[in-house]
């Protein structure tokens, strides 16, 4: 098996492939924060398979944290990422530096309006922001013909796909269904700040998602009549979500009541909490005929 290489700098990462495409070889892009799982494997795994040349990032973004969110304690753990990377046959691994990522100068921003302020752009106000400048950069650097992006932040994906396509970005966006663990709950780095506990209490989440897929499959339209199945199932274990709606599949920013007429996502936020651990879990499921 060829040894995967480390890129950290913008320069030798764009030498690199330059050099590939000169040889013939198309490139897949799974962008990442590290603290890889087999979430993110999966995604690697549709790249290869799809027979890319394949380039996975690694870079904790500061630009998508607030100020009181978790930066400092996100979840590093490198070598193993390096480990996964090599183990799958990923090509190639850019893990920039902050400084190497947007330079002492940087002052540029990319936003994408009104579905970035929805859901979770509700409560995280800046957080579309970096991830929209931060990928820009990403896509611009490696110009990717396919770029995969996992189910379970869709609304990063729709963002993305907006972003794409107003910027005249070529690179085939692609989302993977979400990976799930056995018990349903949704694969994710953040995964490891819970406790037991709090991960006993966390298989509800897909449970109640579950609940109102099966009542739409049994002909149930009424929004909100879905929309209670959830919320009696959370508020058995004393879960209140942040938010838990149905959205437009064709139109994010568009929430949906009354009766259900178009595909849409059913999309859920909330935190868990137990003494000074909280941590905020996201999932969403697809509906439609």
């Amino acid at each position: 098996m060829i040894a995967t290489k480390i890129f950290h700098k913008k320069e030798d990462l764009r030498k690199y492939l330059s050099e590939r495409r000169k040889l013939g070889y198309r490139i897949g892009f799974v962008p990442t924060m590290g603290a890889l799982h087999q979430g993110h494997g999966h995604l690697m795994t549709q790249s290869l398979q799809a027979g890319y040349e394949t380039v996975v990032s690694i870079f904790v973004n500061p630009l998508q944290f607030g100020p009181q969110e978790d930066l400092a304690k996100y979840p590093r753990q490198f070598q193993s990422d390096v480990d996964l990377c090599q183990s799958l046959g990923v090509s190639a691994i850019f893990a920039p530096t902050v400084e190497g990522m947007y330079g002492e100068n940087f002052c540029s921003e990319v936003s994408v309006s009104r579905i970035s302020e929805v859901l979770c752009g509700k409560f995280r106000p800046h957080h579309f922001a970096g991830v929209a400048t931060v990928v820009s950069i990403l896509l611009n650097l490696i110009q990717p013909e396919e770029l995969f992006l996992g189910q379970k932040d869709f609304q990063q994906v729709q963002i993305i796909k907006r972003m794409c396509s107003d910027l005249c970005i070529p690179t085939k966006i692609t989302m993977v269904p979400t990976v799930r663990e056995v018990d349903g709950l949704a694969l994710s780095s953040r995964n490891s700040y819970l406790t037991p506990a709090m991960r006993a209490i966390a298989k509800t989440i897909p449970k109640a998602l579950y609940a109102c897929l099966e009542c739409f499959q049994a002909g149930e339209r009424d929004c909100q009549l879905i929309l209670n199945r959830a919320q009696r199932i959370l508020s058995e274990v004393g879960l209140e979500p942040q938010y838990l709606e149905l959205r437009s599949m064709d139109n994010l920013a568009k929430e949906l009541t009354g009766a259900l007429q178009e595909p849409a996502v059913l999309a859920i936020a909330l935190i868990l909490t137990e003494g000074k651990t909280s941590v905020r879990l996201i999932d969403n499921l697809i509906m439609s005929e």
